[in-house]
C-alpha cells in the first residue's frame, strides 16, 4: 500500500512575525539586561517595538504615518499595545531605541556567514535630493554632488562588505563623493576580521591601488580586483545592493535629516539581515524574502 505524502504547509506571515520577534527579545534581553526595568509603563515593549521596526521594512512601508496604522488594522492580536498608539509616539520609541539595531543585526551574522574565507567590497550611490530641490533648500547635511555617468546626483555612498552568500558584515554611510578606496580599513576592522576568517577580498576596479594592496597582504588578505580570478563571486554584492533597493527601498528613504537617513537605512540592513535568518529557521530558501512578508 502506498504511505501518504504529507508535505508541510508553508510557513505563515504570523509564524514569522513569531519567530522574529522571539530572536529579538533574546538578543534584545543579553544588549540591555536592565530594558524591562519600566516595562509596565509601556504600552508596548522594547523588544516589541523592534520587532515592528524591523517588520515595517521587510513589509516594504515607508510612510510613517501609515505602518502604525496597518499594525493596529491587521496585527493587534499580535501587538495589542499598538491600540491607541500614535505614530509620533512609535517612531519616536525607535529614534530611542536605534542604537540597538546595528548590535541586534551583528548579533545573527556570524551564524549566517561561519568563518568566510572570501569577502567582497563595493559601494553604492543613494540620491537623497533631486537637484532641483536642492537649488530650493539649504541642502542636506552629510551629502553631497558626485559625477555618475553623463549626469550628476546629490546624495550620500553606502560601502558595503559582504559575503559570498549576500550576507552583510558590516558597511559605512558617507557623504556620495568619498573614494571607496578609503573606507576598506574600517569595514574590514568593524568586521572583525582576524587571522581564521578571510583571506580573500574581491572587490571592482574602484578598489585597485598598490597601497591598498600592500597593507591588506600585510595582514594576510588578498585584494583581488580582476574580475576573471573571481570566479563570478562579486555578483553576489550586486544582488544584495539589488534586494536592497528593490525591496527594501533604499533608495527612497523619505528622509529629511541624515539621523532619519541613518535609522531607515540601519533599519533596512538589519531587516534585510533578519529576513536570511528567520529564513533558515523556518527552513526556507535564503533568498526568499518578499512573499513571506507581503
Amino acid at each position: 500500500m502506498a504511505q501518504v505524502q504529507h508535505t508541510p504547509a508553508p510557513p505563515s506571515l504570523e509564524e514569522a512575525i513569531t519567530v522574529l520577534f522571539c530572536v529579538v527579545d533574546d538578543t534584545y534581553e543579553r544588549l540591555n539586561p536592565h530594558g524591562r526595568r519600566y516595562g509596565a509603563l509601556k504600552k508596548l515593549s522594547d523588544s516589541e517595538i523592534l520587532t515592528l521596526t524591523l517588520f515595517q521594512q521587510l513589509r516594504g512601508v515607508e510612510s510613517e504615518r501609515s505602518f502604525p496604522r496597518d499594525a493596529q488594522r491587521f496585527f493587534s492580536h499580535l501587538f495589542p499595545g499598538v491600540m491607541g498608539l500614535a505614530p509620533s509616539s512609535f517612531h519616536r520609541r525607535i529614534r530611542k531605541l536605534r542604537r540597538f539595531l546595528e548590535p541586534l543585526r551583528r548579533s545573527v551574522v556570524p551564524e549566517l556567514v561561519g568563518g568566510p574565507k572570501t569577502l567582497i567590497v563595493d559601494s553604492t550611490l543613494l540620491e537623497v535630493l533631486h537637484p532641483r530641490q536642492v537649488k530650493q533648500s539649504a541642502g542636506f547635511d552629510g551629502a553631497a554632488w558626485v559625477r555618475w555617468g553623463s549626469f550628476s546626483i546629490y546624495g550620500v555612498k553606502l560601502h558595503l562588505l559582504c559575503s559570498t552568500n549576500r550576507v552583510p558584515v558590516s558597511y559605512e554611510l558617507t557623504a556620495a563623493n568619498v573614494a571607496e578606496i578609503r573606507l576598506v580599513g574600517e569595514l574590514l576592522g568593524e568586521a572583525g576580521i582576524g587571522e581564521d576568517l578571510a583571506r580573500r577580498l574581491l572587490g571592482d576596479l574602484a578598489y585597485r591601488g598598490e597601497k591598498l594592496g600592500d597593507e591588506l597582504a600585510e595582514v594576510g588578505v588578498s585584494l583581488v580586483t580582476e574580475r576573471s580570478r573571481q570566479g563570478g563571486k562579486r555578483q553576489q554584492i550586486e544582488v544584495a545592493f539589488s534586494a536592497l533597493k528593490r525591496t527594501f527601498g533604499i533608495e527612497h528613504t523619505l528622509a529629511k535629516t541624515l539621523v532619519g537617513l541613518v535609522t531607515r537605512i540601519v533599519a533596512k540592513i538589519s531587516a534585510y539581515t533578519y529576513a536570511f535568518y528567520v529564513n533558515r529557521l523556518l527552513g526556507r530558501s535564503q533568498g526568499r524574502i518578499k512573499e513571506l512578508w507581503a
